[in-house]
């Protein structure tokens, strides 16, 4: 039997993430195989090279920084998030991230980005990975505020316009055991009128017309994905991990003291389930 760590996304909500991956490197809970999309890719990468809290230093030292995440960004590159600097300047100077403990490492990782003439999911493994993490880079391009990263012949955005949740890869992969790091509580259910309308979708992306069928269905698939993790975890199969109260901010949150308290219900969310992981772990 085999086990999948499972992540979902959410812009600066991923700080949540944060706290539990901290918990289980503290606790040396480690999986064969990490899925990740947006936020949740970004937060994967530290945990495979064994950077414990370095997730939580970048949000609470870089949040505020404009070359991190501003208008001024959007208006300069086309991208809300600075990934330029992101992947530039603070995974090489700033924060340095240790790229040969992250390839070393047995834990492998996938991340997941849409494919914008697909309207499908697709997933990039360690071996994809470029110096500027470009794989990661697309999963977190959320439309409207980003550019199209253009990698290995496909153009490419969030993975969260395809797949929210990646837990239906982690099967497909053949595990048959997961643990799932949700970033919304348990009373969430995401309504199923569309984020954008479609007309608006037509004028930027209607080149893509798969791309814009996504995103209109986008409510359906994440509450089927969340009908899937409720009964994996009704027949043991899977042990989720979601924050303990509604997270009151959105995806672009920029206070770093809102963001740590976050992170800090990661972390508490995480402990009361260690009892619970490492069961699992013993299973698969």
């Amino acid at each position: 039997m085999s086990i999948g760590l499972v992540l979902e996304g959410g812009g600066t909500r991923g700080a949540y993430t944060s706290g539990v991956l901290d918990v289980l490197s503290r606790n040396q809970l480690m999986f064969p195989t990490v899925y990740g999309i947006s936020a949740g890719a970004c937060n994967a990468l530290s945990y495979v090279s064994g950077q414990e809290n370095r997730n939580r230093d970048i949000f609470y030292q870089y949040i505020r920084d404009d070359r991190y995440m501003s208008v001024a960004s959007l208006r300069r590159t086309g991208n809300l998030f600075g990934f330029d600097f992101i992947f530039g300047e603070l995974f090489h100077n700033l924060l340095p991230f240790d790229y040969k403990a992250f390839f070393d490492s047995p834990i492998q990782m996938k991340a997941g980005a849409t494919d914008l003439r697909t309207g499908q999911p697709v997933f990039f493994g360690k071996e994809d990975f470029d110096e500027m993490l470009t794989p990661v880079r697309a999963s977190s391009a959320l439309p409207f505020v980003s550019e199209v990263v253009c990698y290995q012949g496909k153009e490419l955005l969030d993975g969260g316009c395809s797949m929210p949740i990646p837990i239906e890869r982690s099967i497909f992969d053949g595990n048959n055991r997961h643990v799932i790091v949700l970033t919304r509580d348990s009373s969430y259910r995401k309504k199923p009128r569309p984020e954008f309308p479609r007309a608006v979708l037509n004028v930027k992306y209607g080149d893509y017309p798969n791309f814009v069928y996504a995103m209109m269905n986008r409510a359906e698939v994440y509450n089927n994905e969340l009908a899937i993790c409720r009964r994996l975890e009704q027949a043991g199969a899977a042990v989720i991990i979601r924050p303990s109260s509604p997270i009151i901010t959105g995806r672009y949150e920029k206070d770093p003291d809102r963001l740590d308290l976050i992170y800090e219900m990661g972390v508490r969310d995480c402990e009361a389930k260690l009892d619970a992981i490492r069961e699992i772990l013993a299973r698969a």
